[in-house]
């Protein structure tokens, strides 16, 4: 069950993702912002997200 739910909620956040990189071209973002939008999105949204509700972040 958790592996569904973690692939459900990663699709989720590729679709998150496919909005930013909408932003980022429709309003020529450059530089932090990016980065921001990109690599900083994908990895809180797995560490705070994904890790948290399918409990992988429990020891």
């Amino acid at each position: 069950m958790a592996v569904q739910t973690k692939t459900q909620l990663r699709l989720i956040g590729g679709v998150i993702l496919l909005f930013n990189f909408w932003l980022i071209g429709t309003y020529d973002l450059q530089g932090i912002p990016v980065l921001l939008l990109t690599f900083g999105f994908a990895a809180c949204y797995e560490y705070l997200v994904v890790r948290q509700l399918t409990g992988a972040g429990k020891t």
